[in-house]
């Protein structure tokens, strides 16, 4: 028993030896992903900027003064289309926005078996196909961006499984946080939507990673914050009055964000489903982007300048629920297309025209002024992910980051919590769990000869999951799993057969490596609760 024990032991203390040549290079990680996406997001930029000149010089407007020169425009669209879709068909694990991927990777689902390659594939068909104006973000490419730096970094310095994960985890961390300047979020959304649970080395990793990432972003862009959103607090009006209106505001956007999700997936349904070529549903794609980018330009692309026109403009609400309406169909067709590009953006536009339209319509009612209106806007954005992503405390700090509203902090925290648990009631799964299941994995039974190490993992408990409560002799693990240690605040123990496992605990497993992508995610599912 003793022998055991000191076994034990030994495995125990190498999972906190070496971690300052890991924080060190998480470090790099931060400051490469930072660079990375400063470098994709002024790509994007310059993109954006280019098409706007060609179709000034085409002489675009309602007349299509210049039809040759559009023709020939409306060409180029389709070119880009093909360039995007084979680079698609090359490097599969590019698609969509890489966040399912980056979860799969961690889980040993998937393998970046080309990861230099596919990072590059990743950014030029990101640029490509936002440029040419399809309805997707540039965070979910940044946060795959940063997790194949931090996979290939893992790789060149022969990093274990464990460290690779870190790596992996600081560098999605860092992509978020270089692409839209929110440190603070890219760390909350590692530990709320990709890991779930929290550690120590975990949190000094990613903060490390995200905080070198935003201190490269804004050498590039300065330290404005993403959105240019003024807002004044409308002291005149009721705090009462304004509370209710969040709760209401915040149980009506938890039906739109079930609306998002259900037209989301149902439109990749039908695309997968249509039986033609897929080069001519790429020609289709491609023209309504060319389309929208002629009559309705707004809709197209992220959304960035449209989340700030609301601001500033003032649109008849009918003109608000049609652009709500192109956006979200133009979100679900080119993410159907899995085009490298995300949602979040896109969504968080959705969130702030909601909350336009909820707004005009309570100053219709009420008089309640401008100012009132213009809280909605931010609302919408941070309710409207919660309802999607269901990633509550994310979703506040984003929006409070990403617009300095900090005195909104009160309302910002109402409204998620509101919209969270009205998605609970309506049982709407997270959004990039739904993707992560229907994306397609690696075979898992192919496992490199020389990768049969044995290692040690951990599994947080949840309250209120399967495990809590149960004794470890009636866990039924796969077979050669074994539950070395318990982590119950803070404190260490090894546990017997009669030791029961509670909620907020850490199960310390020892397993090989080849077993990790096969049982690391049914336990974590038995010990999680959605």
């Amino acid at each position: 028993m003793e022998e055991n024990y000191n076994t034990e032991s030994i495995l125990l203390k190498k999972m906190s030896k070496n971690n300052g040549k890991l924080y060190l290079l998480c470090l790099f990680v931060g400051i490469g992903t930072g660079f990375i996406v400063s470098l994709y997001r002024w790509c994007l930029e310059i993109i954006s900027h280019l098409k706007e000149k060609l179709f000034i010089l085409a002489g675009y407007d309602l007349h299509l003064g210049k039809p040759l020169s559009l023709f020939k425009l409306w060409l180029i669209f389709i070119m880009v289309g093909f360039v995007v879709d084979y680079l698609y068909r090359k490097y599969p694990k590019t698609s969509g926005s890489g966040i399912p991927q980056v979860k799969g990777l961690i889980l040993g689902r998937i393998d970046y078996k080309n990861w230099f390659q596919e990072l590059i594939s990743k950014f030029l068909a990101g640029v490509l196909g936002i440029g040419a104006g399809l309805s997707l973000g540039r965070e979910g490419p940044s946060v795959q961006l940063g997790s194949y730096l931090g996979y290939g970094l893992a790789k060149i310095f022969k990093r274990d499984i464990k460290d690779r994960n870190y790596l992996i985890t600081s560098g999605a961390s860092a992509g978020l946080a270089g692409a839209f300047g929110a440190p603070m979020a890219g760390v909350m959304f590692s530990i709320e939507e990709i890991h779930r649970y929290l550690s120590g080395k975990l949190l000094i990793c990613i903060f490390l990673s995200s905080i070198a990432a935003d201190f490269v972003g804004r050498r590039f862009f300065g330290v404005q914050t993403a959105f240019n959103i003024a807002i004044k607090y409308p002291l005149d009006l009721n705090p009462y009055f304004q509370f209710i209106m969040y709760v209401v505001f915040g149980l009506i956007i938890a039906f739109f964000g079930k609306l998002f999700t259900y037209m989301l997936i149902k439109t990749q349904d039908v695309f997968n489903k249509v039986n033609v070529h897929r080069s001519i549903k790429i020609v289709t794609v491609m023209t309504i982007s060319f389309s929208l980018c002629v009559v309705f330009p707004e809709v197209t692309g992220g959304g960035h300048h449209l989340a700030e026109s609301l601001v500033h403009k003032k649109e008849l609400i009918t003109v608000l629920i049609v652009i709500f309406i192109l956006k979200l169909l133009f979100t679900s067709i080119s993410y159907a297309t899995g085009f490298a590009g995300g949602i979040f953006l896109p969504m968080l536009v959705l969130g702030a025209i909601i909350g336009k339209i909820f707004g005009e319509t309570v100053d219709i009612i009420w008089l309640t002024g401008n100012d009132f209106t213009v809280h909605f806007v931010v609302l919408g954005m941070a309710a409207y992910f919660v309802s999607v992503v269901r990633a509550p405390i994310t979703g506040a700090i984003l929006i409070l980051e990403m617009t300095g509203s900090f005195h909104l902090l009160l309302a910002i925290a109402t409204v998620s919590i509101v919209a969270f648990y009205t998605t609970e009631l309506l049982g709407q799964h997270p959004i990039y769990d739904i993707l992560y299941d229907r994306m397609k994995k690696d075979d898992t039974n192919k496992t490199d000869e020389k990768n049969k190490r044995k290692t040690i993992v951990k599994i947080p408990v949840m309250a209120e999951s399967e495990l809590d409560g149960k004794f470890i002799a009636d866990l039924s693990f796969p077979e050669g799993i074994l539950v070395v240690s318990i982590i119950r605040n803070e404190v260490e123990f090894i546990p017997n057969g009669r030791s029961i496992i509670k909620g907020g605990d850490i199960l310390v497993i020892l397993l090989s490596e080849e077993k990790i992508p096969e049982t690391k995610e049914e336990i974590l599912k038995r010990a999680t609760t959605e």
